[in-house]
């Protein structure tokens, strides 16, 4: 044999040596394991009508199940929910052919903790999210007596999610609990998913001082100490927090949120677009409630009887509640009209938003009696802001008395000479615009504030009182003694009233205005007839810029008015004002 032939027949040898050692388990050999044969399959047992029957469920698992047809009453399957640990369960259930199931959450005394029956006939049922912290029961109740049939149980145990709810929480002694500025996320799993969080507001009272050393712990506080405000014998307006809340969007649903006080009165309310998020700036709660509740849930899209609640068990919302970073000087929302408005104190300012869409803002100014204030608020970024002063009407809306829309977005707004004797009222809202035919509030602006400034002075009797756009509110003028006004917004108009019914013969008046930059001003006198009508007597409108304008009558006793305005009616100027004086002279 030659060299060659013996290294091929060692190798031979070595090869089938190699092999055989393998075999006998010479060398370790990687284990696959056994192969999954997915979640148990487990088959639902009569009776199993109550607590004490329910089949157990403890690890992930398959049900195949019946529904009996009974045409004395509905067949009704109990299950329990186990776990050593706690857990969440997605549980759902198929629904015979032509039957309709719903799903039930009970204690062991069959008291329902939360209901879903949301997919009709033939549909199948499904409730996310719940919570197994020991044993949970669930129970497949026939909608209809004689209608029964196979159907199939799913149960998909997994392990507990920091930051996500757990149903039941239908009910507010079922509350998710969530720390202020903590995100939380649910779904709306069917149409009638409601979802409660509670919420602990922070506590605004100081710590407890201890007694120091050798003092009598007895002892009262000393007064000079305490708070003077809280002496103070006149109402106390209530303590309040902003909060900001934000809900991110679901496919498919228009989501619905409730702030709710504990003995679950409606403190604020909103709905989001379809498909869309929402964003509540500066709610208002009040600081005494210690503790809030907000209720999540589907709203109705459509209209009449086409309008239904869309669900989306498969895409999870994110809700977060949090204060407001506003330095104490915020607006409380609901302040959408007169009886919930916020207080705006005399030279100070608040902050607000605009938002959600057709959100509505009301201001309550109130001054040292009779007062001329200047209303300013700031323009914010995608919002035209409308900025009015309206008065409460009996049994019908509020009254709009001045209002001022001259710019568009991200440009302020401002009203002069505004009188407010004792208290008024200031609205801020979005601009109507069309939209498909139809005037809209669509703008908004959650992440942007405006702020609205109040400058509050005396009336002295020197400035125009707005409104005085007619003849029975025009501010009273008299002779040597100058007023002053502006012509603001466009088309403004001013009155004043010259009370002459007391002069036993005709009187030579001379009334002279000077002019601004930018506007035309003109000068018309008219006489107030018997029957409230204006009759034209003088007029004065060369329309010379801010060159000044003068009227000569003599006029016989009665009440007259002057008109003071933009003579082409186009134009205005906030910032300077005109001066109208009202002398006894030559005609």
């Amino acid at each position: 044999m030659t060299p060659r032939m013996n290294r091929r027949v060692l190798a031979a040898i070595i090869a089938v040596a190699l092999s055989s050692c393998q075999a006998c388990g010479g060398h370790d050999a990687i284990d696959a394991g056994p192969v999954d044969a997915g979640p148990p399959v487990l088959a639902e047992k009569e009776p199993n009508d109550s607590a004490a029957s329910a089949l157990s469920i403890e690890r992930s698992s398959l049900v195949e199940a019946n529904l009996g047809a009974d045409p004395q009453k509905p067949d009704v399957d109990w299950y329990v929910l186990k776990a050593s640990l706690p857990r969440t369960v997605d549980f759902q259930a198929t629904c015979p052919n032509g039957g309709d199931i719903s799903l039930e959450v009970v204690d062991e005394t069959g008291s329902v903790l939360a209901t879903v029956n949301a997919g009709g006939v033939g549909g199948s049922e499904r409730l996310p999210n719940l919570d197994v912290s020991s044993k949970t029961f669930v129970r497949v109740v026939a909608i209809k007596k004689g209608v029964g049939g196979a159907y199939t149980v799913t149960a998909k145990f997994g392990e507990r999610m920091p930051g996500y709810e757990l149903e039941p929480n239908e009910r507010k002694v079922d509350a998710t609990p969530v720390a202020l500025g903590q995100a939380i996320s649910g779904t709306v799993s069917h149409g009638n998913d409601v979802d409660y969080y509670r919420y602990e507001l922070p506590s605004d009272e100081p710590p407890a001082l201890a007694p120091l050393e050798g003092d009598d712990a007895g002892e009262p506080l000393d007064a000079g100490l305490a708070d003077a405000g809280a002496l103070d014998a006149g109402v106390v307006p209530e303590k309040r927090l902003a909060l900001r809340v934000d809900i991110s969007a679901v496919e498919g649903v228009s989501m619905d949120l409730q702030i709710l006080t504990e003995a679950e009165a409606v403190l604020f309310s909103a709905r989001s677009k379809e498909n869309g998020p929402l964003s509540l700036r500066n709610v208002g709660v009040r600081a005494a409630d210690r503790v809030i509740y907000l209720a999540v849930r589907s709203a109705p899209i459509g209209a009449g009887k086409d309008a239904l609640k869309g669900a989306n068990a498969d895409l999870s919302y994110t809700l977060t509640v949090a204060p407001e970073d506003s330095g104490g000087n915020a607006e409380f929302e609901p302040n959408d009209e007169i009886s919930r408005a916020t207080e705006l104190p005399a030279n100070s300012y608040r902050d607000g938003f605009i938002s959600p869409k057709g959100d509505v803002d009301v201001f309550r100014l109130v001054t040292d009696g009779p007062s001329i204030a200047k209303l300013q608020v700031s323009g914010v970024d995608k919002v035209d802001l409308v900025l009015s002063v309206v008065q409460p009407v009996a049994g019908k809306a509020d009254e709009v008395v001045l209002k001022a829309n001259e710019g568009v977005a991200r440009e302020p707004e401002q009203l002069n000479n505004v009188a407010c004797n004792g208290v008024c009222f200031i609205r801020v809202e979005a601009a109507a615009r069309k939209v498909d035919g139809k005037w809209v509030k669509e703008d908004e602006n959650a992440d942007q504030a405006y702020r609205l400034n109040a400058t509050v002075v005396p009336d002295d009797g020197t400035e125009e009182k707005e409104p005085n756009n007619a003849a029975p509110s025009a501010t009273p003028v008299s002779f040597g003694k100058p007023m002053r006004g502006t012509i603001y917004p466009k088309k403004d108009t001013d009155f004043f009233a010259l009370d002459l019914r007391e002069r036993p013969v005709k009187t030579a008046i001379k009334a002279t205005v000077l002019g601004v930059l930018k506007v035309d001003v003109g000068l018309y006198l008219h006489r107030v007839e018997a029957d409230g009508k204006l009759t034209l007597v003088q007029t004065s409108d060369s329309a010379k810029g801010d060159k000044p304008e003068t009227v000569r009558f003599a006029a016989e006793p009665g009440l007259y008015v002057l008109e003071v305005r933009d003579a082409k009616n186009r134009e205005a100027n906030f910032q300077d004002s005109y001066q109208l004086s009202v002398d006894e002279g030559e005609e």
